[in-house]
């Protein structure tokens, strides 16, 4: 797996959003809010998820998973549908037109994160995603690294301008 595909999926798997830090997509976001965005992204990397589960991985209320999800789907981005095992449950799915919206994204994240590959050497490029690895972590833990964690040698790295 590139570098590139490493700090694409941390976004997904750890709910970065990137888009605010993409002024390029700007025009593109014309049709779709980036939490929108954000939804497209998260189904096709995980695939079929019910209500709760796309609200968890939002990092939203389930109110407003709801409203973002009526938006997609009245959109034909997304279909829901109750689930065979549960009446109680919506299962959300993406039609070929938001898989192809993904796809689209996913292409335009990858070509900015390409623009950070390009100005980074291989070592600095594997010690900013470490580090951005570990800065997820933390923030998702909700603290601090505890000191004890902290090494007490810093690594000195050449800076190529």
């Amino acid at each position: 797996m590139t570098g590139i595909q490493h700090l694409y999926d941390l976004f997904l798997k750890t709910g970065l959003r990137p888009f605010a830090f993409m002024t390029d997509t700007q025009q593109l976001e014309q049709n779709v809010t980036r939490s929108d965005l954000s939804t497209l992204l998260i189904l096709q990397f995980r695939g079929d998820l019910t209500m709760s589960e796309l609200a968890a991985e939002m990092g939203a209320p389930l109110s407003s998973m709801t409203s973002i999800a009526k938006r997609l789907e009245r959109k034909g981005f997304i279909a829901r549908a109750t689930s065979a095992q549960d009446q109680r449950v919506k299962l959300v799915t993406l039609t070929q037109e938001g898989l192809q919206l993904a796809k689209e994204w996913k292409q335009i994240m990858m070509a900015m994160l390409g623009r950070l590959e390009a100005a980074f050497t291989p070592e600095e490029m594997e010690q900013f995603t470490t580090l951005l690895f570990k800065a997820a972590r933390v923030l998702q833990d909700g603290g601090p690294v505890k000191h004890q964690e902290i090494k007490n040698h810093p690594i000195k790295i050449k800076i190529e301008e």
